[in-house]
């Protein structure tokens, strides 16, 4: 079906959360469960603050699922020759 993880983000500091999914599971709201819930776990089990994502910002599929599962937008950047978007979701104490 695909695979979400939790990594290391480019800086080394912040953990991030990446995702794919087969096409045949697109568009079935999979994803945004399945986010939802490991972010969940990321604040509530693992104790992290900050969770980081990023994506092309041609790819407005993407960043509609991170927007949608309450990520915001904080800067973009251009990193493999193509502009991305990077988002972030936070909690505080």
């Amino acid at each position: 079906m695909g695979l979400v993880s939790l990594d290391s983000y480019h800086d080394g500091i912040n953990t991030e959360i990446s995702y794919q999914l087969l096409p045949e599971w697109w568009n079935k709201g999979l994803a945004t469960e399945v986010i939802t819930e490991v972010l969940l776990l990321s604040f509530n089990k693992l104790k992290l603050t900050k969770i980081m994502a990023e994506t092309q910002s041609a790819n407005k599929a993407s960043c509609r699922l991170l927007e949608k599962v309450g990520m915001r937008l904080e800067r973009t950047l251009i990193r493999f020759g193509k502009e991305q978007s990077v988002y972030t979701f936070e909690v505080s104490d």
